[in-house]
């Protein structure tokens, strides 16, 4: 029997890690200027999409413009998002997304209280706020709700309508449990 019929010699097989390519552009395939503004991602690059690292590739074009105080407070946000959970993300998404359609004139009030009260305060504030949020789903939620013309609409019953269904009985007749028929309850059953 030779070594090839044998098995030996067969190449080992890919692993699917290896096999998944890394959305590009990679992090060696980045300019400096690019590297250095977005330097809190290095450690999370290589996971994030195409889209993802589009946008942050956008973000670092301005990045040289900002005055230094501007690009520090960047680059602490930037690892505070690196830090989070897909789960976080998505719920501050959705925060975002919920803050947005405020008023300016309510969000800068709202924020101005906020910034008004004790340290105290604000920490049984956001304990009761953690307390009273509900755990987000696992699943990926709406950004935005769905337009009304893509949502079927849900015909009115009418009385008068030949069409409708007429199913007729009296409380005696029907299983609440079940909604079915009592038994007997038909006519011609004895």
């Amino acid at each position: 029997m030779s070594s090839s019929a044998s098995g030996r010699n067969r190449p080992a097989p890919v692993k699917i890690a290896q096999a998944k390519a890394e959305a590009k552009p990679a992090w060696a395939e980045l300019t400096p200027a690019q590297r250095a503004s977005l330097e809190p991602l290095a450690g999370s690059w290589s996971q994030l999409s195409e889209a993802h690292k589009r946008k942050w590739l956008a973000v670092s074009q301005k990045y040289p413009t900002m005055p230094p105080g501007e690009q520090a407070r960047l680059h602490t946000r930037m690892a505070e998002w690196a830090a989070l959970s897909p789960q976080q993300r998505s719920q501050a998404r959705l925060n975002f997304a919920e803050t947005s359609t405020l008023p300016v004139d309510d969000k800068k009030a709202k924020w101005e209280a906020y910034q008004n009260l004790s340290p105290e305060e604000k920490r049984k504030l956001a304990a009761g706020a953690a307390a009273a949020k509900p755990v987000a789903p696992s699943t990926a939620a709406a950004l935005q709700p769905v337009p009304p013309q893509k949502l079927t609409k849900v015909p009115k019953s009418r009385k008068d309508d030949p069409r409708a269904p007429r199913i007729a009985g009296a409380p005696a007749q029907v299983d609440h449990n079940t909604l079915l028929p009592q038994p007997g309850a038909l006519p011609g059953n004895p």
